[in-house]
């Protein structure tokens, strides 16, 4: 009976280990960006990303060195140096706060063109903010249509002369910045510096998926912007072709 019971509780145990085995392994989890390579009107630079486990610790190319502090798992600040190997100027910081929840509350930004800009949730779908540009002397309000995390819609209500309102599409695919602890908490701020032709730090619009085009609501027939993309075989952009392809980012992880 020993024998027996032994052999039973053996089976049982190889049952479990096999059914263990059997779960997916989400082989994406961890892959983060380790290198872009940019091209435009014939030139070309590169750009290195440096991580403490999964916290983006620095970008830096030849042209600038953005740096990253956190507070716990929140990113905090970031800050812009050009010509890192030359003079080092830090040129702008951004400045981060967030709710108790996690969404980003409030951002600041000081350079030579004072930016600030504050959000209230609406419901689960909608974020209204007020941004405060100090060197135009005005403010412009509008909202975000938010789904799954990326911005949908973009109106824009009354104050300065932003972009018009505009539509986002997104593919299915992976962001190559989607595993950077912190970074899905900043989609909303992302806008802004890529409305305003600000020197952010990501490679493209969005937050665990790829932006493909941006297009008037009113005239959805304008697009402002589209990308096309090229995937490895993990879902994740190796090549960005942005602009009707006058510029372009092979990216390498």
């Amino acid at each position: 009976m020993k024998k027996i019971a032994l052999l039973f509780c053996l089976a049982i145990l190889l049952s479990c280990s096999s059914d263990d085995s059997s779960q997916p392994h989400d082989t994406t989890a961890d892959v983060l960006l380790k290198k872009t390579i940019t091209q435009s009107n014939g030139n070309s630079y590169e750009t290195l990303f440096t991580y403490d486990g999964k916290k983006l610790l620095q970008a830096r190319s030849v042209k600038e060195n953005k740096k990253f502090n956190y507070s716990g798992n929140n990113i905090s600040k970031i800050s812009w140096y050009t010509n890192p190997d030359t003079d080092n100027t830090l040129s702008q910081t951004v400045e981060f706060e967030y709710l108790p929840d996690g969404k980003l509350k409030k951002f600041k930004q000081e350079s030579d063109n004072p930016l600030t800009v504050e959000f209230t949730y609406v419901g689960q779908d909608t974020v209204n903010f007020v941004a405060r540009a100090y060197r135009s002397s005005y403010d412009f309000v509008g909202y975000f249509t938010v789904r799954d995390n990326e911005i949908s819609e973009y109106v824009y209500l009354n104050g300065g002369r932003p972009r018009p309102s505009v539509k986002y599409t997104y593919d299915s695919k992976n962001h190559p910045l989607k595993n950077v602890t912190g970074y899905n908490k900043l989609f909303l701020y992302h806008y802004f510096y890529n409305s305003a032709h600000f020197n952010g730090f990501t490679t493209n619009v969005g937050s665990s998926k790829n932006c493909i085009s941006n297009s008037l609501i009113q005239d959805p027939s304008v697009i402002e912007v589209m990308n096309t993309y090229e995937y490895n075989e993990n879902g994740f952009p190796k090549v960005i072709n942005k602009d009707s392809n006058s510029a372009a980012d092979y990216l390498f992880y």
